[in-house]
């Protein structure tokens, strides 16, 4: 994906947040204020309240929504296939445990 594609986004697509503490996570683009995205999910940021992300921060999905008429249950509803699915990025220490556990359950059997 060029980065001229990665920056055009438009309220209603869904993003995955690929950094910061929610990186892994769906999230709807309620709007966009200047430079940044305010996102919701319906769940701890409901789309009265969005959170601010900067769009490098992002990955852009080919999934759009409507806004109109658009309820934070619908929203967490529409989004909890995606969540479910989604795995949080594995960091060098999360992997080493990744494979005690394997090769204790190795042992094991």
């Amino acid at each position: 994906m060029s980065t001229m594609q990665r920056f055009i986004l438009e309220p209603g697509q869904i993003v995955c947040a690929s950094a910061g503490r929610e990186a892994g996570q769906y999230f709807i683009i309620a709007a966009l204020d200047g430079a940044e995205l305010l996102l919701a999910d319906g769940g701890r940021r409901p789309l009265q309240r969005p959170k601010r992300k900067n769009p490098a921060h992002v990955r852009k999905t080919n999934r759009t929504l409507s806004l109109e008429g658009l309820t934070d249950k619908a929203l967490r509803r529409a989004l909890s296939d995606l969540n479910a699915d989604a795995r949080r990025p594995y960091s060098k220490q999360n992997e080493s445990r990744k494979e005690v556990i394997e090769d204790v359950e190795a042992g094991c059997n």
